[in-house]
């Protein structure tokens, strides 16, 4: 299955919907994103601007595929570590050189359904400073489970290790709370309105981002340099 769909919403600014991470995902967002970035240079318009990636309802799925996609975005720093009772149990992430959207500004949406790899792709574009979080506090799934098979059939399964943030924090338990917190009603995310991911032309009729409210503020967010730095502002504060 396709867990990465992409569309342009104008074009200078990109839209990424991750629905899980699995081993194709990091190859599948660095496709899109060329798709994205094909299609803004034939509308004469220069490269993307700003991209807003989707997680709302990401349930996570394989952590290096997470990890991949977050040294996509990063320069340098820690993506994500995990401290545990045995030397295998910790380990340590870090970005290496090269931003694949050439420094696009970057809001992310996130929700109660966002958990486990989800949580660690928004904590480290966050705690880096690379993007703004919009929506509600995440679910809050930060261990490393290990299953241990028994001699009568049964297993075991025993928590070995937490993940922490690259500001050092434990989201078990508590989740992240976004920079931009909506409150009230919650609408799922709207369907995307191109069918082939790659900015085909729309039907007639109201847009993704006028369909979805989340998706428009994180619009007027990216267009508004001067809101997303003051939002930017509570990352470092």
């Amino acid at each position: 299955l396709v867990s990465v769909e992409a569309e342009r919403l104008t074009s200078q600014y990109g839209y990424l919907r991750i629905s899980s991470f699995t081993d194709s995902t990091a190859a599948e967002l660095e496709s899109a994103i060329d798709r994205l970035e094909q299609g803004a240079r034939g509308d004469a318009a220069g490269p993307l601007k700003g991209l807003i990636i989707d997680l709302r309802n990401n349930p996570g799925g394989v952590l290096d595929s997470a990890v991949h996609v977050a040294d996509d975005f990063l320069d340098h720093g820690t993506i994500v570590s995990a401290r545990g009772r045995t030397v295998d149990a910790n380990f340590r992430a870090t970005a290496k050189p090269g931003d694949i959207s050439g420094g696009a500004r970057l809001v992310v949406l996130v929700n109660g359904g966002s958990a486990s790899a989800a949580e660690i792709l928004a904590a480290a574009l966050h705690d880096n400073q690379r993007a703004i979080l919009v929506g509600r506090r995440t679910y809050g799934k930060g261990t490393v489970q290990t299953i241990m098979p028994l001699s009568d059939g049964t297993a075991l399964k025993l928590t070995t290790s937490r993940y922490y943030t690259p500001a050092g924090i434990s989201i078990n338990g508590v989740g992240i709370v976004p920079d931009v917190v909506l409150r009230g009603p919650e609408r799922p995310p709207a369907d995307m309105d191109a069918a082939d991911g790659g900015g085909a032309a729309r039907e007639p009729g109201p847009t993704l981002a006028e369909r979805d409210p989340q998706v428009s503020l994180a619009l007027d967010l990216l267009r508004s340099p001067g809101r997303l730095a003051r939002a930017a502002s509570a990352i470092a504060h």
